[in-house]
């Protein structure tokens, strides 16, 4: 009885043209076959599984095939024959990360001088190249930049950056794309029409999600499924490989939703008791996640996502209940945990920790009821508490009303400089309230601008309630020099804050009664008698 042979081995691609989703190298490499135009060395670059190490054989028996055509390998000439067998010893693969010494890579430079025994060129084909060290590399660098005419070259990575740069320089790369998930579906759905069982489309879509662009992979899947049941669904899929449904999925984005943590941890409890893996079940929840955000953003894109039609319409029912800043936040967290529970020792704590966070921190309600997810739910909000205030500075604010709410409310800005409100003559006061808690209001000017607060010492404040004007009467000889405009709105805010109303400020400096000259005085007093020029700051605006 023949052994059983895995069917990622048994359907390898023996021609390009059974190469699936690299048209772009395919097409290149068949044209330099035919015209005869091949390169003296490689460099295949790519994520596992999408057909490195396969397209470096296929290129190696169209190379030395004795009647190629259009550029693939006939499959029928003894070349080609021996080759499929592994018995054709001008084709020499070595794995890079066993043989990354420079003893291996000495002996490979001295047997590449020998001329090749049956073929037209030796071909060597590295897998895994990254895994060389760098002495090894240099060793072999002249053999790669001039080997002889009969030599070719071909390395496979699926680490370019470990490469050096002096290799990359020497070699043609190209690079193999991850394969959709459409063309992994249609190619399961080939192999099973010719094998002994039968995939559904759903099934098929499954696998193709859970391989990540790797074809290698989704057969692996494919035949651990294939050993459970003779026709596969997706619970099939589910259950060989040990994964969650959507519906749990679904259930535990409701959950967050809806902010019931003890709803998502009972999701959480029943997958564990199953066996489910908790790191796939995390990268699931991510992968519906982006599927709702790509809802959100492009809603007219439903190609965009990576979901069955019959899903779609349970995934635009979700995707209603978060917002666009919900829907990111929750996938920057799950992403997160993701990446923690690769070296965590209960992955099961980090998930649950994370759906924990995720309950009780994410507004993830909808639009209407958001308090603080999108910057236009913030910003309407804001405009809401403006109008309320602004409402209550017009009906009267108490007295002992402080800085909180009333200390964001608009006010205009002053329209004339501090200088120019100046009252002539001798203040009148007749018609006018002293302020009684000017001391108050001295206070609180003092704490939203310290700096010249000291001019204001020994002044007194008059309020004329009918035209809404407050009268200071100012004692300092360098009021006028140093108060500027700004200092009068921050004054007029002081008064906002403490006496409940808006006025504007007007002043009058008088002489210091009884006073001595300050030293400030003194000091420009004497440089004037000095000649020497003498201004404030603002005199020089």
């Amino acid at each position: 009885m023949a052994a059983y042979e895995a069917l990622y081995r048994k359907w390898r691609p023996q021609t390009f043209d059974d190469i699936v989703a690299q048209p772009h190298i395919t097409r290149t490499l068949k044209n330099q076959i035919m015209r005869e135009k091949t390169a003296h060395a490689y460099l295949f670059v790519g994520s596992r599984g999408t057909g490195k190490t396969t397209c470096a054989r296929i290129f190696a028996k169209a190379v030395n095939c004795l009647h190629p055509k259009d550029g693939n390998p006939c499959l029928e000439c003894e070349n080609c024959r021996d080759a499929e067998k592994g018995a054709l010893t001008d084709i020499i693969e070595i794995d890079g990360a066993s043989n990354n010494g420079v003893g291996e890579v000495r002996s490979l430079r001295d047997n590449a001088a020998y001329m090749p025994v049956r073929c037209k060129y030796k071909v060597y084909v590295i897998d895994e190249a990254h895994m060389i060290t760098t002495e090894a590399f240099n060793a072999l660098l002249k053999m790669i930049e001039e080997p002889p005419p009969y030599v070719k070259f071909v390395l496979a990575t699926t680490e370019i950056h470990k490469v050096p740069a002096t290799i990359l320089s020497r070699c043609q790369r190209f690079d193999f794309r991850r394969i959709l998930p459409e063309d992994i579906a249609a190619r399961i759905q080939y192999i099973a029409s010719h094998e002994s069982f039968t995939v559904s489309d759903a099934a098929a879509h499954r696998i193709a999600m859970l391989s990540d662009g790797g074809l290698r992979d989704a057969l692996s899947l494919l035949d651990q499924c294939a050993a459970v049941s003779d026709t596969i669904e997706s619970e099939t899929v589910e259950e060989a490989v040990g994964v969650a449904g959507t519906e749990s999925v679904y259930s535990v984005l409701h959950a967050v939703a809806a902010r019931d943590a003890a709803a998502a941890l009972s999701v959480i409890d029943k997958l564990y008791r199953q066996s489910k893996d908790m790191t796939r079940f995390a990268d699931e929840i991510s992968q519906q996640l982006r599927n709702v955000m790509l809802l959100k953003s492009a809603p007219d894109a439903p190609e965009l996502i990576s979901a069955m039609p019959q899903e779609l319409d349970a995934l635009k029912s979700l995707s209603e209940e978060y917002t666009t800043g919900g829907v990111l936040n929750a996938l920057n967290a799950v992403r997160q945990c993701c990446d923690r529970m690769t070296r965590a020792g209960n992955r099961r704590m980090e998930l649950e920790m994370t759906l924990i966070r995720l309950c009780a921190d994410l507004q993830t309600q909808t639009p209407t009821a958001q308090a603080g997810g999108d910057t236009a739910v913030l910003t309407d909000r804001i405009a809401r508490l403006e109008a309320q205030l602004s409402e209550l500075v017009r009906n009267g604010v108490p007295a002992n009303f402080r800085a909180g709410a009333a200390q964001t409310a608009h006010r205009p800005e002053p329209k004339i400089p501090a200088r120019e409100l100046q009252v002539e003559g001798k203040p009148d006061t007749s018609q006018s309230t002293p302020v009684r808690n000017w001391a108050e209001v001295l206070e609180r000017f003092h704490t939203l601008n310290p700096a010249v607060s000291g001019l204001l010492q020994d002044s007194e404040a008059y309020a004329l309630e009918d035209k809404q004007i407050l009268l200071l009467i100012v004692r300092n000889r360098l009021f006028k020099q140093l108060f500027t405009r700004r200092d009068a709105a921050a004054l007029e805010q002081a008064a906002l804050q403490v006496l409940g109303r808006q006025y504007s400020i007007r002043f009058k400096t008088v002489e210091p009664q009884g006073e001595q000259q300050s030293p400030v005085d003194t000091l420009m007093q004497r440089a004037q008698e000095m000649q020497v020029p003498v201004g404030t700051r603002e005199d020089k605006k």
